[in-house]
């Protein structure tokens, strides 16, 4: 299966050129010079964004060499935050303590 879906991409990329004028406004697909101007706008304003060269025998020739995809890391999660911050409270209330660390 794996195989199958390889050669279907494969097909597709082949049959679907790469685009040299915008066609943004009208079928939402960017040309690869406005992938590449968008992600160094995206990178510039939000610093957990980098571009990178994943695995040169994958590279895409329309693309730079150092800008293949775009990757983030190390992005806080509010929901994981708060629920960490839920189980802090459970197992301080469970342990006996108010928060408080004073012996006086």
């Amino acid at each position: 299966m794996p195989s199958l879906l390889s050669n279907l991409k494969s097909a597709r990329e082949w049959v679907t050129p790469t685009l040299k004028s915008s066609a943004f406004l009208t079928r939402g697909v960017l040309t690869p010079e406005e992938f590449v101007d968008a992600g160094d706008e995206l990178v510039f304003k939000c610093p957990t964004w980098t571009w990178e060269a994943g695995d040169p025998s994958k590279r895409k020739k329309h693309l730079p060499a150092d800008k293949q995809y775009l990757m983030t890391r190390n992005v806080p999660c509010t929901a994981r935050v708060s629920s960490l911050e839920n189980v802090v409270a459970v197992s301080n209330r469970e342990a006996g303590g108010g928060g408080d660390d004073d012996d006086d």
